[in-house]
């Protein structure tokens, strides 16, 4: 049985990028985790980080991983334009 895991999705715009945190549980579906953070209306990194440490069942590691994708996502957005 397959365990359910964080992922990252994002809403790619002309002026903003939106991330939000979701949790896919196999066989059930998607539940949300966070609302949407747009970049660079706010500082979603920052704000990212305080909901990951806020949820004590996600790990250091992986808590690592997300804010590293988000960081990758905004660069390649940022770079686009």
């Amino acid at each position: 049985m397959e365990k359910p895991r964080i992922v990252l999705k994002f809403i790619w715009m002309e002026k903003n990028i939106g991330i939000v945190l979701d949790q896919v549980i196999p066989s059930h579906g998607t539940l949300p985790v966070s609302p949407y953070y747009f970049w660079p209306r706010k500082d979603d990194w920052e704000e990212l980080k305080v909901l990951l440490e806020s949820k004590p069942w996600i790990s250091q590691k992986q808590m690592i991983i997300l804010l590293n994708q988000s960081t990758d996502i905004i660069n390649l957005w940022q770079r686009s334009w």
